[in-house]
């Protein structure tokens, strides 16, 4: 904290809303932010009991994420912040902009509806996603999912239009 700068915990700064996912590192949150209303996904990490302060691995996530979200493509990582768990063990939030669906789940809804997507949508979603690991890739980053789902959830923003967007 600087000259008349106060920072917040993440339980102070956020209401989490829901659960909306959960992996190997973490699970991730729809949140609210408490001074703006802005709706932001919460990934929560748990740190290693046995490190002292924040993990190498954890300090390069966070590096490459903040250099990755400078492109469109990419989901952006707005802050990080420390908080606690009910333990009292030291986690870590990343907090990203949010996105309202996925592209599984936006397939999903043309299928149940008998529908095909519009080949001028598959063109480009295919153009975003291009453009998005090729961003990736022109900075040396190759991502060590092989499901292209998996990687698109993590990483990618693709937008449909000027009001709908992706991420997955």
């Amino acid at each position: 904290t600087g000259a008349g700068v106060v920072v917040l915990s993440a339980k102070e700064a956020f209401e989490k809303l829901e659960k909306v996912g959960e992996g190997t590192y973490g699970k991730v949150y729809r949140a609210r932010e408490k001074a703006t209303g802005k709706i932001v996904a919460l990934k929560k990490t748990r740190l290693h009991e046995d490190e002292e302060g924040v993990p190498p691995t954890t300090l390069r996530e966070v590096s490459i994420l903040r250099m990755l979200s400078r492109d469109p493509h990419v989901v952006r990582l707005m802050d990080v912040k420390q908080g606690q768990n009910k333990e009292g063990k030291t986690v870590l939030y990343l907090v990203f902009e949010y996105m309202d669906t996925d592209l599984k789940k936006f397939i999903r809804s043309f299928r149940q509806t008998g529908q095909t997507v519009p080949p001028q949508t598959i063109k480009s979603l295919m153009y975003q996603l291009c453009k998005g690991v090729a961003f990736c890739h022109g900075h040396g980053i190759l991502h060590r999912y092989s499901s292209s789902l998996s990687f698109l959830s993590h990483l990618l923003r693709i937008s449909i239009d000027e009001s709908f967007n992706l991420y997955y």
